[in-house]
């Protein structure tokens, strides 16, 4: 193998698991590897890329992971990518001198030198989506997608939203998240499921919004950017970094929310051209790659199967033959083993 990405956990939501899907619209040389895995995502990954759930030690010429390995691995070379803003999460960095660091923005690359006083390659993370041409909903419409998670500013959205009644302001606020039990205050919040592609969703709101604590890069708020639709933000370093700027494309406000611009909110008329940050992978990797997701592969039946593209049952302990995306789904569901 050429190129193997490794993490050991593929959430159902995260930035490393939108890093890893926009790498495989753009480039098809490199393999997944994990430990454990969110469906969903295995599914839209194996439509590009070689997926694999992690069983014995494996050989290759670039080794990339996030947040560190834990498993066996011999490479010529070592590549550990920082998703993190190292300075703001506590999160205690692999040091190893057989490796090399990249950092998806100047705010990672400084942080994790600051940290560790290791140099830091800054490669910024591709986001290879287009507008799809979707008018804006009448009114004033606020999307957020976003994990709930401490840092990501979840009594934030209570407070600015409380802010926004109590001014007297008309809006409706989309919250997809993987907690929607969640619970928020105003009326005017629905909270959704979380969806893998918002595309349409984004370019149709009036805002996204992105209160976190922290972030090294920000990428669904590069997304709307793209999109055309402005955000709402906090005054992260790696925002202004990507391109926002208050009043132009962005609405920005304080940690503690004491300067919400509600005139600038409720006006709603933002109008901008937006250029993300140029990624440079294709120093790694190409689109040259051999994984065509169709093509047959034999693996081991370890429980009872029916597949329904076939409508037929098989039982465990059958060698079968299967497509190599639909191999990667069942071996995340541990349903067979690749042989």
């Amino acid at each position: 193998m050429k190129n193997v990405f490794y993490t050991h956990k593929i959430n159902s939501i995260g930035g490393v698991e939108s890093f890893l899907y926009y790498l495989s619209l753009l480039y098809n040389d490199f393999v997944v590897y994990y430990k454990e895995a969110d469906e969903e995502q295995i599914k839209r990954l194996a439509k590009r890329v070689e997926v694999r759930k992690y069983t014995k030690p494996i050989k290759c010429e670039r080794f990339f992971c996030s947040y560190g390995y834990d498993i066996e691995v011999e490479a010529k070379e070592y590549y550990h990518i920082i998703h993190y803003d190292p300075l703001n999460m506590r999160i205690k960095p692999m040091i190893n001198d057989k490796f090399k660091y990249i950092g998806v923005s100047k705010v990672a690359c400084y942080g994790f030198e600051k940290q560790t006083g290791l140099k830091t390659k800054l490669i910024y993370n591709p986001v290879p989506i287009k507008k799809l041409g979707v008018p804006k909903k009448e009114g004033l419409n606020l999307i957020s997608a976003t994990r709930l998670t401490n840092e990501k500013g979840g009594e934030r959205i209570n407070k600015l939203a409380k802010i926004l009644d109590n001014a007297g302001i008309k809006y409706h606020w989309t919250i997809y998240t993987n907690k929607i039990n969640y619970q928020f205050k105003s009326k005017n919040i629905e909270v959704k499921p979380q969806k893998l592609d918002l595309t349409k969703e984004i370019e149709e709101s009036s805002y996204l919004v992105q209160l976190s604590d922290c972030e090294s890069f920000g990428l669904s708020v590069c997304e709307s950017l793209i999109l055309g639709t402005p955000v709402i933000i906090t005054p992260l370093e790696a925002f202004k970094e990507i391109g926002c700027k208050h009043g132009e494309n962005a609405v920005v406000v304080d940690f503690n929310l004491s300067n919400v611009d509600i005139g600038l909110i409720s006006k709603n008329n933002m109008k901008f051209e937006y250029t993300p940050p140029k990624s440079e992978w294709n120093k790694y990797l190409t689109n040259k790659g051999e994984y065509k997701p169709s093509d047959k592969i034999k693996v081991l039946t370890k429980k009872r199967l029916w597949l329904m593209e076939e409508d037929k049952h098989y039982l465990r302990n059958q060698i079968i033959e299967v497509s190599k995306e639909k191999a990667s789904y069942l071996e995340c569901i541990n349903a067979i083993t690749i042989l």
